[in-house]
This record gives C-alpha cells, sequence and structure tokens, in this order.
C-alpha cells in the first residue's frame, strides 16, 4: 500500500492549528492551490510572508515570498547581491532546502518544515545584512549537490 502525501486539505488544517495567525485561501478553478499569508519575527523585523503551495508542488515544494518589507540587496557581497533565493532578479522566492537532496516532499507539513524554516532564513538573513556573511548554511549557486557528486563519483 502506497501512502500518499498530505492533502491539500491536510495542508491547511495544519496550518490552521500550528500558525493560527496565518490566513489560508484556496485558489483555482478546481481551489487546488493554496496561498497563506502571515506574519514572522525572527529576531528583530517583522515580516509579512506568502506561502503558495499545491499538489504539483509535492517534490519541489512550497514557493515563500517576502511580502513586506522588501528584501534588501547588498551589491558587490561575495555570497551575491541576495544570497539563498530563486529569481534574484525581480520576485525572489525563499530557497529553504536543496530540492536535489530532497530535502522536503509533500510526505511532511508546511506548518512544521516550511515555515520554520522561513524564520531560520530570516534570521540569517538579519545578521547577513549586517554582517555581509550567509551564516545559515546551504549549497550556493553553482555548486554540485551532494547527490550530483555521489552519482560522478561512480
Amino acid at each position: 500500500m502506497t501512502i500518499l502525501p498530505y492533502s491539500l486539505g491536510e495542508q491547511v488544517t495544519a496550518m490552521r492549528r500550528d500558525w493560527p495567525d496565518f490566513r489560508a485561501s484556496l485558489r483555482g478553478f478546481r481551489q487546488e492551490r493554496a496561498l497563506w499569508i502571515g506574519h514572522v519575527t525572527p529576531q528583530f523585523q517583522c515580516y509579512r510572508l506568502e506561502i503558495e503551495y499545491n499538489l504539483g508542488m509535492v517534490i519541489q515544494g512550497p514557493n515563500v515570498r517576502v511580502t513586506s518589507p522588501q528584501l534588501s540587496r547588498l551589491p558587490g557581497n561575495q555570497e551575491g547581491s541576495l544570497p539563498h533565493v530563486y529569481n534574484v532578479g525581480e520576485d525572489p522566492t525563499l530557497c529553504l532546502f536543496d530540492p536535489d537532496a530532497e530535502e522536503w516532499s509533500g510526505w511532511m507539513l508546511i506548518s512544521q518544515t516550511i515555515v520554520p524554516w522561513a524564520i531560520d532564513w530570516l534570521a540569517c538573513y538579519e545578521w547577513w545584512l549586517m554582517t555581509g556573511v550567509w551564516h545559515g548554511g546551504g549549497r550556493h549557486r553553482g555548486t554540485p549537490s551532494i547527490r550530483t557528486i555521489l552519482e560522478t563519483s561512480r
């Protein structure tokens, strides 16, 4: 018997339980997409997050955006002007895990993984703004994933 990933309804219920200040709206023709909006304060600043998820994202994971305040950039920084995001040029989404290393899947609850990871990312971001050094770990753009290293060493 195959265990299915968490349904959208189960993800919404868990978010409501674990993060009651986040508001969910279901979108799409058949309400197949959830969008949560809520505020978190990792250390110094309060941030408004948008978390978008549908069952087509079971492997790649939800898209997480900071909608307020706008993320600052440090041009010329050795880590990049805004490290550990996708779409750095326009509408950045947070890089919270390595999809190549299968660190997240739809068999995990967003409320217990993605939201805490976003808070951790924001804490690292605040320190990066102060120090210019990213202390959050992770794989930098252009660095091969563990899966790639293992596959090429065979």
